[in-house]
């Protein structure tokens, strides 16, 4: 979606007809809406969304107060009975085609002064036609919501106080409730879902027109599947309680970090563990590395037969039989020709012929040299190699053991943090300690447990699969069931089929908005060389690395949370190719100077369209001059206070 035109006719403070275009240029893609506190950006923000979305759509909630959306100025101009309306028309562009949207609200004025209104607005959707007519949309509510879904609205169209939400701690669920809808992966739960349910529903019915033996194996199914999915259920369980606990952890060393009596005690911790993360996984490298030299070194253990093999033919060598004196092809050519290399013919089993015919058998083809040749060479080469790999895996086994040892006491040092902070003589210190290796603890039991079901869950995959099998040999010998064994099977399969789908392509999404997120906040952030990295991990928790390694989202100011809000929604809309516009209103209202000027000079590269609700005093100095040479329509609100209504002014340039 690509706005184009937005009209107002007695919308809020908005009384009369009044009109702007957006910008859509690709080099000029900004349109800035300028005004004071009050003048009308909300309301026209709002306006936006009403016109795609009304009041309420879908059980989710767009506007609360319908009677606030009418101009009250047009209500008082208006005489009893008169007919009172407002409305909003958008114009857009999408895949291709135009389109034009509007809804109106209606009431009738009363002689106590209030409007009486209609139960419903009027929502109308028109498509412009090849030939330049316009023709209606049969079901405009559907339409929109292909379009642009209600439920990902809030992603494009958004409130810029309100964006840094994503970067809260306790906003793992929003994140990833965000990158399933706006990256569709609903679609695929749903039809999941739905597979499933229609699979169950073929089961039940099955076992109706089934035998007892098949009826028995469904039933014995249907358990499995139902304890498989509630372990699944209890893992999901388990990995939220262990984000939870992790947040907890978090906030605890934060907290101790800004305690005078505990804070050189948790600085010490913060840089053990980052350097304790730092071995383990250089660990895992070393382990990794042994295996593969392990594994790779077959010829080692062929030590004495390949010694053998090389005596072998360096005998052979020695006696001339590689490589042969004579060529066997040509020893054949001599036989064949009956005739001497002087020319003189011989007769068959004359001496001459007995002596080619020895030398002959005694020959070996060239092909079969040039093999015997190329093996020695080989065979000749394993020997530096035998020596190459013994050294290399004798450098890594003794990495692995300084790793080991580093580790080791790297643990006791912590061991010893843990203690000291335990037992400190301040109460609070000591019960936040205390907090934190209990959190730890639950977090160690949790992945016990999850461990434990994934084993079960494992055990009741592999029953299922047996139980098909079997089930599949119950059914050939049931008659009736035969078709409705197949849906069931077509059903079931494809239900698996697109779980294990969905899984890949949420984790690869996720991951690709991790990547997308991070190169977007690296260039908006001022402080780029202080963090590091930033991470969405599995349990979609949306993290700031830092210099040191060590998780900096509790510091984040609140511009810098909203810059990496704002870096995920960004990195959404690139990672999804949905065509929409990014609107933000009052986007820059709590940013320093520094993040405003890195984001006006950025983000306009970031969002095929962007429009701006800003006050005074957010667009000024060189955030002003960074945006200038994208801004393709500007406007200004003005409010008249006589009146209490809003004129919408287009700033020209140049």
């Amino acid at each position: 979606m690509k706005l184009e035109r937005i009209t107002l006719e007695n919308f809020r403070q908005y009384y009369g007809r009044q009109r702007l275009e957006f910008a859509r240029d690709s080099q000029h893609n900004v349109t800035v809406i300028e005004g004071i506190n009050g003048a009308g950006k909300t309301s026209l923000f709002l306006a936006l969304n009403w016109c795609l979305y009304g009041t309420s759509f879908e059980n989710v909630r767009v506007i609360e107060n319908v009677g606030e959306l009418v101009s009250k100025e047009a209500v008082s101009q208006a005489t009893v009975d008169e007919l009172v309306r407002a409305s909003v028309e958008l114009s857009f562009f999408h895949n291709g085609g135009r389109y034009l949207v509007r809804r109106t609200l209606q009431g009738v004025k009363q002689s106590d002064g209030t409007v009486k209104w209609y139960d419903t607005d009027e929502f109308t959707v028109m498509r412009t036609r090849p030939d330049g007519q316009a023709e209606r949309v049969s079901n405009p509510i559907g339409m929109m919501n292909a379009i642009l879904p209600v439920n990902v609205r809030e992603y494009f169209l958004f409130d810029g106080e309100k964006i840094d939400n994503f970067a809260k701690p306790e906003s793992a669920k929003q994140v990833k409730q965000a990158i399933y809808l706006v990256l569709k992966l609903e679609v695929l739960a749903r039809s999941r879902r739905h597979l499933e349910d229609v699979a169950t529903d073929y089961r039940k019915e099955l076992k109706k027109v089934s035998g007892q033996r098949l009826r028995g194996l469904l039933d014995e199914e249907e358990r499995v599947r139902k304890e498989r999915e509630k372990a699944e259920k209890r893992v999901e369980e388990l990995e939220q309680e262990i984000a939870s606990a992790r947040r907890k952890v978090a906030e605890i060393d934060q907290i101790l970090r800004e305690k005078p009596n505990a804070k050189a005690l948790q600085q010490q911790r913060d840089h053990i563990e980052a350097d304790l993360k730092q071995r383990r996984t250089e660990l895992e490298t070393i382990i990794s590395q042994i295996r593969d030299l392990a594994t790779g070194a077959y010829f080692v253990l062929g030590k004495l037969v390949i010694e053998r093999a090389l005596q072998i033919l360096n005998e052979k060598r020695e006696r001339g039989e590689i490589p042969s004196n004579i060529r066997r092809q040509f020893v054949q050519d001599l036989l064949d020709q009956m005739s001497c290399i002087c020319g003189r013919p011989f007769e068959a089993n004359s001496p001459e012929h007995q002596h080619l015919l020895t030398l002959l058998n005694s020959s070996m083809p060239g092909s079969l040299e040039d093999d015997v040749l190329n093996t020695y060479a080989a065979l000749q080469g394993f020997e530096g190699q035998r020596e190459q790999h013994s050294k290399d895996l004798g450098v890594a086994m003794n990495r692995r053991t300084q790793l080991v040892d580093f580790i080791q006491h790297l643990e006791a040092e912590l061991d010893d943090i843990r203690r000291q902070l335990k037992g400190s003589p301040l109460e609070e210190i000591s019960a936040l300690e205390n907090q934190r290796q209990t959190f730890l603890a639950d977090i160690d039991s949790d992945n016990i447990d999850i461990g434990t079901l994934n084993g079960r869950i494992e055990e009741y995959t592999r029953k299922l699969k047996e139980l098909e099998q079997t089930i599949t040999v119950a059914r050939k010998e049931e008659r009736k069931g035969q078709l409705l064994s197949v849906k069931l099977d077509l059903a079931q399969q494809a239900a698996d089929a697109i779980g294990e789908i969905y899984h890949t392509f949420a984790d690869d999404m996720r991951q690709r908005i991790e990547g997308k997120t991070k190169e977007i906040f690296k260039r908006l952030i001022w402080k780029e060389s202080h963090f590091q990295d930033v991470q969405l991990g599995s349990d979609f928790n949306l993290e700031v690395i830092d210099r040191y390694g060590l998780p900096a989202r509790p510091e984040l100011s609140a511009g810098e949370r909203q810059v990496l809000s704002l870096s995920f929604i960004t990195a959404m809309s690139r990672i999804s190719e949905e065509e929409a516009p990014l609107v933000m209103d009052t986007p820059f209202g709590r940013l320093s100077a520094h993040h405003r000027n890195n984001i006006t000079e950025h983000l306009p590269d970031l969002a095929d369209q962007l429009v701006l609700f800003v006050t005074d005093e957010e667009l000024h100095d060189q955030a002003r001059v960074n945006l200038e040479p994208r801004i393709g329509a500007e406007y200004r609100l003005n409010f008249d206070q006589r009146t209490s209504c809003t004129t919408i002014e287009e700033v020209h340039h140049g």
